[in-house]
């Protein structure tokens, strides 16, 4: 199966001198987005797990010139923050992986109406891991003092 491993993004915090190190561990994945027939263009993601689905900034989609429907529901979402209702518009994303040359991916994403654009989209769970298997791997290597995380297709080669 075509795959790639990434170590993730690593923060390290000292808030009190007296407390304990906290880690902020994240993994940020680089698609190319689709923008336009053809067109694509370079966008970081955050794998997020506790997210069901794939979400991005409905001002940061118009931004990049990303088509999605003009419907829009509203919908409730629980965020760090807490619950709050949405508005959003269900629509798709077609992304390429620099590790994965020559291959288009589907994704159902939820653009969401209120997510400043400077917000970073996060692949959520629901259909990601329908295309991709991924392992998170905390094993210390030379390269990768914090582990990694590998991303594999589901399907076999294309």
């Amino acid at each position: 199966m075509p795959s790639f491993a990434l170590p993730p993004h690593v923060r390290v915090a000292d808030p009190d001198p007296d407390g304990p190190l906290r880690r902020f561990v994240q993994f940020r994945l680089r698609a190319l987005v689709e923008c336009g027939p053809g067109v694509f263009q370079p966008l970081d993601f955050v794998l997020d797990t506790g997210s069901m689905y794939t979400l991005m900034s409905a001002d940061r989609a118009r931004e990049l010139a990303i088509p999605f429907p003009g419907v829009v529901s509203r919908v409730g979402m629980t965020t760090a923050a807490g619950p709050r209702a949405a508005e959003v518009h269900d629509g798709e994303l077609r992304v390429r992986f620099p590790h994965l040359p020559g291959r288009v991916f589907r994704l159902y994403c939820v653009f969401a109406r209120g997510v400043p654009a400077g917000v970073p989209p996060v692949f959520g769970v629901n259909d990601f891991l329908d295309i991709f298997r991924v392992t998170l791997d905390g094993f210390h290597r030379p390269d990768a003092p914090f582990g990694r995380m590998t991303v594999e297709t589901a399907d076999g080669p294309p």
